[in-house]
């Protein structure tokens, strides 16, 4: 299918800020640069590339007024007119740099208050308003987004937030991405599974370290005999020892190695498949090991547990990570811990002995039994979930409301497209696995415009953050319809709707300040849509499209965007299925 892209761009005219001189003061500054400027920046002269009597008086225009502060300072610090020529007396110098200062000021008063900002979201906005709009905590976005540069010294200044076809391109994929985990496929919750994890997992790197001197296997706060601590003779065959149960005996793990370049221990066994709120627990405590002995430790250490997301094929260590918190790891008495976060797919539980100084033992000698010094202690980790508050989910429930989910029976929808569900696939070395699939579910209606028409008025004003006129709705509603009579489902057809609102300036661009905004709201204020909607009718015209095209804040930023998914919706084919 050849996707309609559909975008509406908020443009706003720009209030022109041309300050003439009062009749006095306008006057006394023609006399002013008449007399002793014109000379050397006039018609047959001009020095610097400026001709005074030619410069339009406009202080709003941003090159005019950059040229008039230029002028002013250079009076008000007496630069110009140069020494070796006629100098103006106090009085006329100061009256001409207070005329100048006035009129500057007024004109950039009238911009700041007239003219609402226009600015592109930055990465942790638009992730942040996902999440709130949603109930999606901790879905992960702005990794997958551009870095935004940075203006004068801040992130969030307009020159700063450009757009480009790789931004565009960017948020289609986020837009899908939302999508994709937002919507219910199911009729039921999948199961909620609570999984007990060792530190030393089978095949990762703890039980690597853990067999080269960095570690020990703990049990009853002693070496465990049935895998005694490396020594001058370690352990070589790490799944001899997985094949013969080693890591999978209950024993506790005492780790001595901090996190590197080249060691980051991960709790692997649980790679996450739906993405939801999972409780997450753990026992930690602290000893000091001096040469195979465990002794009371130093005090009390810190565990921290990090949320790791897997890339690749999920092999391989340092991948992005953030952390989830840091743990007491009290000496010698074990202390529970609990926390329920957001995992997204593929994300794992990471740990690190953050109190601990960098150590390493795998090049000694004698390994462990020749290393004294502080420990941390892991004897499990739990997690338990996905949870859900309810079913559907709030993320669905965002954009279908209370419509029930239904089996999509081929037989029964003849010339209509599905959804096409795709299995959940699991990288990296995780031991739980997803539910069976029920069949293909879907969103059902009986009366799918009217459906579409509510849902969206609902959701529109959440998403974009201000009223929706009823007409720019209507342009949303009118997708549906087009999906619909080209075969789609119901559901495909909501969701090609809401990709678009998804991408739309409406959404990705803050209106500042935002009391203003009725001043140019729809459809009295300029609006484009492959085109420009007159002030005075809704109807579409190249006059009103040049006349648009003149303001250049109402273009300045959009067009780009404008052209860009104009150039994306003739070229690109897309699949929206589910």
């Amino acid at each position: 299918m050849r996707p309609f892209i559909f975008f509406l761009t908020v443009c706003f005219v720009t209030i022109e800020c041309q300050s003439t001189f009062a009749a006095d003061d306008a006057s006394g500054t023609d006399a002013f640069l008449t007399r002793y400027c014109v000379d050397c920046h006039g018609t047959t002269t001009q020095e610097a590339t400026l001709n005074l009597t030619s410069l339009p008086r406009d202080f709003g225009h941003p090159d005019h007024s950059r040229r008039w502060v230029k002028i002013h300072d250079r009076i008000a610090s007496g630069e110009m007119p140069p020494r070796d020529a006629d100098q103006p007396t106090a009085a006329e110098r100061k009256a001409v740099v207070a005329s100048l200062s006035e009129s500057i000021t007024a004109a950039e008063q009238a911009m700041s208050i007239n003219v609402p900002r226009l600015r592109r979201l930055t990465r942790a906005e638009y992730e942040n308003t996902v999440r709130d709009l949603f109930d999606m905590p901790g879905i992960a976005l702005a990794g997958n987004l551009p870095a935004d540069g940075s203006s004068h010294g801040f992130d969030k200044h307009p020159e700063a937030l450009d757009i480009s076809h790789v931004y565009v391109a960017k948020y289609l994929e986020s837009a899908d991405h939302i999508l994709k985990y937002a919507i219910a496929t199911r009729p039921e919750p999948p199961a909620i599974h609570t999984r007990r994890i060792s530190l030393v997992n089978r095949g990762g790197f703890v039980a690597h370290i853990v067999m080269n001197g960095d570690g020990v296997l703990l049990k009853n706060r002693q070496p465990d005999p049935d895998f005694p601590p490396a020594a001058e003779q370690n352990h070589l065959d790490q799944g001899a020892h997985e094949r013969w149960g080693s890591f999978r005996n209950g024993a506790t793990v005492g780790l001595f190695r901090h996190e590197d370049e080249s060691v980051s221990p991960y709790l692997m066994e649980h790679v996450t498949i739906y993405p939801a709120r999972y409780r997450v627990r753990t026992s930690l405590w602290s000893f000091q090991w001096d040469k195979g002995l465990v002794l009371p430790g130093r005090g009390t250490e810190a565990g921290r547990l990090s949320v790791v997301q897997l890339t690749g094929d999920g092999r391989g260590g340092q991948h992005p990570s953030y952390v989830l918190g840091y743990f007491d790891a009290p000496n010698t008495e074990a202390m529970e811990h609990e926390v329920v976060v957001w995992l997204n797919h593929n994300e794992i539980i990471g740990f690190n002995t953050a109190s601990l100084a960098p150590a390493a033992n795998y090049y000694k000698k004698k390994r462990a039994m020749e290393f004294t010094g502080p420990g941390v202690s892991v004897d499990w980790l739990d997690v338990e979930g996905p949870l859900y508050d309810s079913w559907p989910p709030r993320s669905h429930q965002v954009l279908f409301d209370d419509l029930p989910l239904a089996e999509f029976k081929a037989a029964e929808h003849p010339n209509v497209r599905a959804p096409r569900r795709v299995r959940p696939r699991q990288i990296g070395a995780g031991q739980n696995r997803p539910d069976p699939e029920p069949g293909v579910w879907t969103v059902a209606s009986n009366d799918a415009l009217k459906d579409a028409d509510r849902l969206l008025a609902t959701f529109l004003p959440k998403l974009f953050r201000r009223p929706v006129p009823d007409d720019v709705r209507q342009q949303y509603v009118d997708i549906v319809s087009k999906c619909l009579k080209a075969g789609d489902c119901f559901e495909l057809a909501m969701r090609t709707a809401f990709r678009n609102a998804l991408v739309a300036p409406d959404f990705l661009y803050h209106i500042e300040p935002s009391d203003l905004v009725d001043d140019f709201r729809w459809p009295a204020g300029c609006r484009t849509s492959c085109g420009t909607r007159c002030r005075t009718s809704n109807s579409c015209s190249t006059r009103c499209r040049r006349i648009c095209v003149d303001q250049t804040f109402c273009t300045r930023k959009l067009s780009v965007y404008c052209s860009i998914l104009k150039q994306i919706a003739s070229s690109k084919t897309s699949s929206v299925s589910g």
